[in-house]
């Protein structure tokens, strides 16, 4: 992914930037435990739940079970913001979640959770995850990568602080 310009958001012109450089943000977004994803279905409504996720090859990639709103709501409107909240600033990428489906992408990303989830060992099965305790493999796990279409930056510390990439 090249390095965009960082730029104030739109409507926030005078507001300084904020300190986070293109790659200060995107190695939070590796390193944080938490995310927020908000998706809307068909209905227009807002659903805004956490997931378990993880950052490889430019995007947050997290899972969730085939029938969960949040699988149904990007299966209808696949545009979404997943949020990172921080200590000093909290980033929100906007993009789009794919469904992954091909096996060496899944197992890359499965291979991820352990160091920041001690407690998640997903394995891949027919292009899905599962919990090694679904021996029955009877709850199938969609994994969703979304890129960044815009990235945005809010600082909390000394005043009111904004920055926005488009990479």
């Amino acid at each position: 992914m090249t390095e965009p310009a960082a730029e104030p958001p739109a409507g926030l012109h005078g507001v300084p930037l904020t300190s986070l450089t293109w790659q200060d943000a995107l190695a939070r977004v590796a390193a944080n435990e938490t995310y927020l994803l908000a998706t809307s279905g068909p209905d227009a409504r807002p659903h805004v739940v956490p997931v378990l996720g993880v950052w490889l090859d430019g995007a947050v990639c997290f899972n969730t079970g085939r029938e969960t709103r949040k699988a149904r709501d990007l299966a209808s409107n696949a545009g979404c913001a997943v949020t990172v909240p921080g200590d000093d600033a909290d980033l929100v990428i906007e993009g789009t979640a794919h469904l992954v489906r091909d096996p060496d992408h899944l197992r890359r990303v499965a291979e991820l959770f352990p160091a920041k989830y001690p407690w998640w060992h997903p394995f891949v099965r027919d292009g899905e995850f599962y919990d090694p305790s679904d021996t029955g493999l009877e709850s199938p796990r969609h994994v969703f990568a979304v890129t960044p279409d815009v990235v945005f930056a809010f600082g909390k510390k000394k005043g009111f602080t904004a920055t926005r990439w488009r990479p």
